[in-house]
């Protein structure tokens, strides 16, 4: 599995210059959301990440649009956020190492499982070395592995607290699965 360790230290470094680009080009923006989007059969994944003024932004459009939407409803809709697909560009590395591999619909199961997981780890190998902060800083925001319109509030919370500390996702887990994602 050599190709998933490479894939995940490119993944890694994607992920590292996405954030480091969006929060360079908005630093005044409270950021509570970053993450990689794939599909289920684990495609190279799309970063995406949300703050609150692009929160508020995406509801203010919505509402021009004549869509009424709360902005809870909104919160973790990460693919309405304004930062979805943000740094796209830096994972087209990332694409070719995939692309090596079998096929998304030839791969074994275990093979989409060891993929899934290396978007999961190139994450929490970043935040491991303190990259998304410490302390305050790091429970303001939350990192997660989605496969939109496939996962299931249990999918969500159990990616989710493979890389979060649980001080991180307070509001993620009461927002995403009221009950706790039991079920």
């Amino acid at each position: 599995m050599d190709d998933v360790a490479q894939i995940r230290s490119a993944l890694r470094s994607a992920a590292r210059s996405a954030w480091t680009a969006l929060r360079a080009e908005r630093p005044d923006e409270t950021f509570y959301y970053f993450g990689l989007w794939t599909t289920p059969l684990a495609h190279r994944p799309a970063p995406t990440a949300c703050s609150f003024e692009g929160l508020e932004r995406a509801v203010e459009h919505c509402r021009a649009e004549g869509v009424e939407v709360a902005a809870d409803e909104l919160r973790w809709a990460v693919n309405d956020s304004p930062y979805d697909l943000y740094g796209d560009s830096l994972f087209a590395e990332v694409e070719p190492l995939f692309d090596a591999l079998d096929g998304p619909y030839d791969r074994t199961p275990e093979l989409t499982a060891a993929l899934l997981d290396a978007m999961l780890g190139a994450l929490a190998d970043l935040d491991a070395e303190g990259f998304f902060g410490g302390g305050a800083a790091r429970d303001a925001v939350v990192l997660n592995v989605t496969t939109p319109g496939h996962d299931t509030d249990v999918d969500l919370l159990a990616s989710a607290r493979r890389i979060n500390p649980p001080t991180a996702l307070a509001r993620y887990e009461s927002d995403v699965a009221p009950d706790g994602g039991v079920g």
